[in-house]
């Protein structure tokens, strides 16, 4: 009874931390970003109280519908359009933005 009680904790908690972690990367296709740090999403969901990992994150998103390429370093949107010369500078930018407000609201 007990290890049925674990296994389905277990259970929910993978799904809510997949349900999260897509509407996670839903904003950020909203608003127009299609690269991300895999770092920088590791913080975010430990943040919001999960355990994970960089390695485990990547195995995570794998075959992630929302996902063209994801490595270690970075995690590429699908359906992003590709940023080369100035727009990938824009892109960069706007990346930092992000991570600057981010952790601004840490500090809060």
């Amino acid at each position: 009874m007990k290890l049925l009680s674990l296994l389905n904790e277990d259970n929910n908690y993978q799904a809510q931390l997949r349900n999260d972690l897509n509407a996670y990367l839903v904003r950020l296709k909203a608003n127009d970003i299609g690269t991300v740090g895999t770092e920088m999403m590791v913080d975010e969901l430990n943040d919001m109280g999960y355990s994970v990992t960089p390695e485990s994150l990547v195995d995570m998103l794998a075959n992630s519908k929302y996902i063209s390429k994801v490595t270690l370093d970075t995690i590429d949107l699908k359906g992003a359009p590709s940023v080369q010369g100035q727009d990938a500078d824009k892109e960069k930018e706007k990346v930092s933005k992000l991570a600057i407000k981010t952790a601004q609201k840490r500090i809060k």
